[in-house]
């Protein structure tokens, strides 16, 4: 059976998915509210009016400075949806199918996000910035917007390079409250603008090389990550410097009225700046290797202390720990395979531990005790991170679904345990553990506007970094003193992280002269043991010989590095303080083990920001998903085929949490009054329902100009499936049950007999089981999926509906057996490259339908499961052989795939552009046999080529275009061409 929905959803997705696709989806289980304010509609778990307070407080408090920055007021409120089933620091936007914001209330821990503002401020102005910028429009598309609604190609800032989106928004939340963008070089403390984490990717970018504007239009697998970010935000703060403080808006103003289909983007400077946009950059990139060079002038002026290199370039190294005889832990992630736990021994040696999931923190013990942090999800809703000890070169697991996003081991003999810090509802608080992960206690909770970022411990006192705002404070906790208050250690006005610690004193990264390096605390001293010419994003600590690990910004990702011999580089004298900034709701275990919590631990549930138990947010009424579903936008649909005259409309619509979707185009034909079209739901991802009907002219009088149509087929399609998940980020098991319609009818428009205008050609019914086992993985930089195996089963019977086939249908079409297909995938990594298997067989019993081979595309290995779809690819053949068709079959493929070049260009006149291009080499061989044999009498092979290229059109929309040759070796042993969508599995 096809899916002819399936394809009119697809063309809406291109138009622009929601960006829930992105983020955690809210928790169906728990009870879920909303509640206005002026400008937003907060939704929320019952259980989080605190939290969603705060959130509309935020929202409501940065929404003058965005507009004003702007120039705009949104059109109506703002939904927004405060996410708590992440442990991981982010957010999202998306104008459809109306402005949505996403916020995770999990504040930062690492990277670019750590700075001076306050969480639920830096993520709103930026996340606003995008709704604000998406809804403004002007000219055409505005009154194409009062007649077609919120129609995706009538929203001409979505249609931008995704470097002009992000780079306003980063801009933006780097201003001061005043909408003053800070001084030129100087970071403000807010946003990431200038910030020490940009600033050393800049000049590591300066060092190979600025990306050019054809690159960064098309947002290629280049580094750094953050690119967009990084060159949109620079950029606009150069319109800002060089062609006045209102030159971002203006800009913003006059891209707002670009009709559908022609983003004017490489001419939308020219009325600012008298250049076009390809010139215009030329002379941001001169004034930007200016401002670097000036500005990193005497770090050069220096050597640079930075050891020597253990690794190349790589993707992402989140987390490096040393042990107290010099070797060297670190979480290493090339782009292209699992992220791995390595050991470097002292002398260089690598050994590879295990395989972790991306953004897993690692720390050691002094007895060599290895504890590993690392996210996963812990049902189907939740993402946080859980606690695991390596134990004989296995990770076993400690912790399960509890939000320890750090942790070190801490004490020795009675008093040996974990310290970790939670997270939960946005808010952070340091708990005890025994050594097995058990009897969790909370030691100490921050008042509201407090996070805890990071910490550290030794055998007698653990140590903690506190901040709010550009208050940052590293607080020690005494063992040996089971009631005393934490001691302030250090007090700096910027970000502090990479704590490490040792009987003699603390390691962290510190910018603390603009530029990230590692600096050590013992006593009242503060000394620098670096100097970077780009930047340290992690540290280990010291080893017992002085030694150092460190990962440093490099051109093309990070490196780790060993530095051997520490020596103070600068010093500073600090003050130290023993007045703690804050009262702890607990005191650290005793030997007895951590006592109960003594006052009211609610502290450690409030989230940062403003602490007023009441807000600007209005009642709370129970989540109703119909008051957000209703259809947004429309557009029109007008078909003709010989004489047929089909008009509807098209549209789409989400409810704010996203557990209903749905698409549809309806629509009438004229001439014969028929109902056609199409509809396809949602529901929590899980359940789906797909509606579709249509009519196709088969006969008709009269000419070109005017065709009368005389006959016509009428083709109906039902399928429902309904699937149970089992994931983890590696894993996912699935179980699935559904059922499938096919009816196709002849309609003799001039028959005069009622009983026999209409004759059935098939109207098939079949139920269905399905089960999945999926472990592909897929990396950053690798060829699509490059490791794992995907497993499923589908049985579909015809049984369950046998004999209520109408009596005029033949009697082979009148099935009553049923179907098991089996699929087999795997993925084997060469270097880049991989080795992809293909494996596919079906066998029935009694009466069904038969399959037939041939042609380049399996809707089932590419678009999910399609029930009752009797068709599998074989290339090499048309896919109409007789020879070719039985009720049995069997395919297999074996395919070598290689990238060619990751071309990355976007051009602007005309707006598409391309990224990777990729090659494949294939042998495939397939037979069937009918319902009396045991296996096919004979094997038609063929072997090929394919191309496939990621193309872009309008700077948003991917296709993935697959070009291909392939010859078949048996049979007519004809040569084929084609051009399709996706990958052949």
């Amino acid at each position: 059976m096809k899916n002819l929905l399936g394809r009119v959803v697809l063309a809406l997705l291109l138009c622009g998915a929601t960006a829930l696709a992105l983020a955690q989806s809210p928790d169906p289980r728990v009870e879920w509210q909303t509640a206005d304010s002026a400008n937003f509609r907060v939704h929320y778990r019952a259980a989080q009016r605190a939290q969603a307070e705060a959130v509309a407080r935020a929202a409501e408090r940065v929404y003058p400075r965005v507009t004003k920055a702007l120039q705009w007021r949104v059109r109506g409120r703002t939904e927004i949806v405060v996410i708590t089933e992440t442990d991981l620091a982010n957010g999202y936007t998306t104008p459809l199918p109306f402005n949505l914001i996403g916020v995770m209330l999990a504040p930062p821990d690492e990277g670019e996000l750590l700075e001076n503002s306050a969480w639920l401020d830096l993520l709103l102005v930026h996340e606003l910035t995008h709704a604000v910028h998406l809804d403004k429009v002007r000219g055409f598309p505005k009154a194409g917007q009062h007649i077609f609604g919120n129609n995706p190609f009538l929203i001409p800032n979505l249609f931008n390079p995704s470097w002009v989106l992000e780079g306003l928004a980063v801009q933006v939340e780097s201003m001061q409250a005043d909408a003053q963008a800070p001084v030129d070089g100087a970071w403000s403390g807010l946003g990431r603008l200038h910030a020490p984490v940009y600033e050393a990717w800049l000049r590591a970018e300066r060092a190979q090389g600025f990306i050019g504007l054809r690159e960064l239009n098309a947002n290629g697998r280049a580094l750094p990550l953050s690119k967009q970010y990084l060159y949109g935000a620079y950029f606009y703060d150069f319109l800002f410097r060089r062609y006045g403080a209102d030159a971002p808006q203006r800009w913003v103003t006059r891209y707002s009225g670009n009709p559908p289909f022609w983003p004017r983007l490489h001419s939308n400077p020219v009325a600012i700046t008298g250049k076009p946009l390809d010139v215009l950059w030329e002379e941001f990139l001169a004034d930007r290797a200016n401002q670097v060079d000036a500005r990193a002038a005497h770090l050069r002026r220096q050597p640079e202390v930075m050891g020597t290199a253990l690794t190349g370039p790589l993707f992402r190294i989140p987390s490096v720990a040393m042990q107290a005889d010099g070797t060297l832990l670190a979480v290493l992630d090339d782009g292209l395979l699992r992220p791995k736990l390595v050991r470097f021994a002292a002398d260089g040696r690598r050994s590879d531990l295990a395989e972790v999931n991306a953004m897993t923190r690692v720390t050691t013990a002094p007895d060599g005790r290895v504890l590993v942090a690392q996210p996963d999800l812990c049902d189907a809703w939740t993402l946080v991170y859980d606690l695991y000890a390596l134990q004989d070169g296995d990770l076993k697991q400690l912790t399960h679904c509890a939000r320890l996003r750090r942790a070190v081991y801490a004490g020795q003999g009675a008093q040996a345990g974990i310290a970790a810090l939670q997270h939960e509802a946005g808010a952070t608080r340091l708990v005890w553990l025994d050594t097995r992960g058990g009897n969790e206690r909370v030691v100490y909770a921050p008042p509201p506007g407090w996070d805890l970022s990071d910490l550290a411990a030794d055998e007698r006192s653990i140590s903690v970094v506190s901040h709010r705002g550009a208050d940052w404070r590293i607080l020690q906790f005494d063992l040996a003193q089971a009631q005393a208050a934490p001691r302030t250690l250090l007090r700096r006005d910027r970000p502090i992280h990479g704590l490490a610690q040792d009987r003699a004193g603390l390691t962290m990264v510190l910018a603390e002269d603009g530029e990230s390096n590692v600096w050590r605390l013992e006593g009242a001293r503060l000394s620098r043991l670096s100097h970077a010419y780009t930047g340290v994003t992690a540290q280990s600590g010291l080893a017992a010989d002085g030694s150092l690990g460190l990962v440093a910004v490099t051109r093309g990702g990070q490196a780790l590095r060993r530095l051997a011999d520490t020596q103070a580089l600068q010093g500073i004298a600090v003050e130290t303080s023993e007045t703690p900034p804050m009262v702890p709701i607990a005191s650290v275990p005793t030997q007895a083990g951590a006592p109960t919590p003594q006052g009211s631990a609610e502290a450690g549930h409030a989230l940062n920001g403003d602490a007023r138990s009441a807000g600007d947010l209005g009642v709370a009424r129970d989540y109703a998903a119909w008051r957000s579903m209703y259809p947004r936008w429309w557009a029109p649909v007008l078909s003709s085929d010989h004489g047929l005259l089909t008009v509807g409309v098209l549209t789409d619509g989400s409810d704010a949490l996203g557990w209903h979707q749905y698409a549809a185009m309806l629509a009438l034909e004229a001439t014969q009054q028929e109902t056609v079209g199409s509809l396809e739901y949602l529901y929590r991802g899980q359940h789906h329902l797909a509606l579709s009907r249509r009519v196709e002219a088969r006969a008709w009088t009269g000419g070109r100009s005017d065709p009368e149509t005389t006959a016509y087929k009428r083709d109906t399609q039902v399928q429902w499936l309904s699937t149970a998940l089992w994931p983890t980020l590696e894993r996912r098991f699935t179980l699935g049950l559904g059922a499938a319609l096919e009816r196709s009818e002849w309609v003799d428009v001039d028959s005069e007999n009622e009983s026999e205008k209409v004759h059935r050609l098939e109207d098939t019914r079949l139920a269905a089981a399905l089960m999945d086992y999926d472990s592909r993985g897929a990396n950053w930089r690798s060829e699509g999926a490059n490791r794992g195996l995907n497993a499923r089963l589908l049985y579909e019977s015809y049984a369950p509906f046998a004999g209520e086939d109408g009596d005029d249908l033949p009697r082979d079409g009148d099935y009553n057996g049923g179907v098991l297909r089996t699929d087999l995938r795997g993925f084997v990594p060469l270097g880049r490259t991989v080795l992809g298997l293909r494996y596919t067989e079906a066998r029935a019993q009694g009466r069904t339908e038969a399959f037939q081979l041939g042609g380049a595309t399996d809707e089932n290995l590419q678009l999910g499961v399609q029930l009752g779809n009797r068709t599998l690819a074989l290339r090499g053949y048309s896919g109409d052989e007789p020879e070719l068709q039985g009720v049995n079959a069997r395919v297999a493929s074996l395919e070598w795939r290689t990238p060619l070049a990751d071309i990355d260009r976007h051009l602007m006149v005309p707006a598409v552009g391309i990224n990777r291009l990729s090659a494949s080499l294939f042998y495939d061989v397939g037979g069937v046999w009918g319902r009396d044999e045991d296996a096919p009498s004979a094997y038609w092979r063929g072997v090929g080529v394919e191309l496939l290229g990621e193309l872009k059109l309008l700077y948003v929309m991917g296709l993935q275009v697959r070009l291909g040759v392939a010859k078949g070796l048996d049979g007519p042993q004809e040569t084929h061409g084609y051009l399709t969508v996706g990958r052949a599995f």
